[in-house]
C-alpha cells in the first residue's frame, strides 16, 4: 500500500470570532480507490509560519488524532 499525505484547504482566520487555521489532512491510497482518510484539524494561528511549516503541523496533528481515535476502539 502506498500511502500519500496530502494537506489541502488550509484557511487561516482572524476575527471577532477567534483566530486559528483550518486544514484538511488526506491520506490517500493512490492504487486502492475509496480508501481515503480525511481529518480535519484546527491548529493556532502563526502569522510568521510558512507554508511548509503549516502543513507539517496540519500532519503531525492529524497523525496524532488518527492515533487517539484507533486506541479508542
Amino acid at each position: 500500500m502506498a500511502m500519500e499525505i496530502e494537506v489541502g484547504k488550509i484557511t487561516a482566520y482572524d476575527n471577532v470570532n477567534g483566530q486559528g487555521i483550518l486544514a484538511e489532512v488526506g491520506f490517500r491510497d493512490y492504487e486502492a480507490t475509496h480508501q481515503n482518510i480525511i481529518v480535519d484539524v484546527s491548529l493556532p494561528l502563526d502569522k510568521n509560519a510558512s507554508l511548509a511549516e503549516v502543513e507539517e503541523k496540519a500532519t503531525e496533528e492529524a497523525k496524532r488524532k488518527l492515533k487517539e481515535l484507533v486506541s479508542g476502539f
